[in-house]
């Protein structure tokens, strides 16, 4: 049986990464296919050749996933997960699902506290197929648990629902969708058996040449709290404002309360503490 690390590109996984070798390193990497959403890409990073670097990786697994433009993350995780390739010798394999544009009309919904749906899509379903497809199942899969989260390894799944194939009723003139459920994974949670909590995962990263993203995950997650989406509006404005956008058309919004365009105008809050990530119930996403 296989075992693959999951990557998020931030400091837990990463530390999974550089401390428990395994047959598979996968990041999945959320991806906006909007040009708007990458306005500020090369003048802020000033590296015409990243976008080309993360496509020629994308297309040994991906290709029939478009091009990449831009990310609802962090760019700066681009840079991140380049380095950890580098720091542990190891391949890391990048895979892609749908793009942001096309879940939400998929789904005709943006994902919010009552419609979970992004992770599903954008990350646990990208790794699926790669390990149906091109490797065996099941596999051991590690995820980035601390010790002191351990709660959460409570909620670890190790089966997936797919569509095999589709049938014809001549009757009704539809195709069915056929589905099966597979066990594909046996969760591992190596930082939980040797107690390994968050004072430890940063220690690590102090005298390593590695730059994390100041905020994990998707910069529009609903599950960041307003303050932190409203800091994400100054840092990745693009990323942000298209989100908005998406926001007015769907006439639906990320957060329960406030819109993101009425988040960009709150004032910022200096006592609040920036940067935690945000954990998502799926599994997957972890600062």
């Amino acid at each position: 049986m296989l075992t693959v690390n999951s990557l998020s590109g931030g400091k837990t996984s990463s530390y999974i990464a550089a401390n428990y070798p395994a047959d598979l390193d996968v990041f999945a990497l959320c991806c906006i296919d909007d040009h708007n959403a990458n306005a500020h890409f090369h003048k802020r990073y000033k590296d015409e050749k990243m976008i080309q670097r993360v496509n020629d990786k994308l297309q040994k697994y991906c290709s029939n996933w478009p091009e990449f433009i831009a990310t609802s993350e962090d760019p700066q995780i681009l840079w991140t997960m380049f380095d950890l390739e580098q720091m542990i010798g190891r391949e890391i394999i990048w895979v892609r699902g749908m793009g942001w544009e096309q879940m939400m009309s998929y789904k005709k919904a943006i994902p919010n506290m009552s419609k979970r749906f992004c992770t599903t899509i954008m990350k646990m379903q990208a790794i699926f197929d790669l390990l149906l497809i091109y490797f065996e199942l099941p596999v051991k899969m590690r995820i980035g648990y601390r010790w002191d989260e351990m709660e959460r390894a409570e909620r670890f799944t190790e089966s997936w629902k797919y569509a095999t194939h589709c049938e014809y009723r001549e009757k009704s003139n539809t195709w069915i969708h056929r589905w099966k459920e597979i066990d594909w994974r046996v969760g591992e949670f190596p930082l939980v058996d040797d107690k390994i909590i968050h004072y430890h995962i940063q220690e690590f990263w102090k005298d390593k040449n590695i730059i994390f993203p100041s905020d994990s995950n998707c910069l529009n997650c609903f599950w960041k709290q307003e303050q932190q989406l409203r800091k994400n509006f100054d840092e990745h404005a693009p990323i942000m404002y298209w989100a908005a956008v998406h926001e007015e058309l769907m006439k639906r919004t990320f957060k329960d309360k406030n819109s993101l365009l009425e988040i960009s105008k709150m004032g910022i809050q200096l006592d609040f503490i920036f940067g935690t990530g945000s954990g998502c119930q799926a599994g997957f996403c972890t600062n």
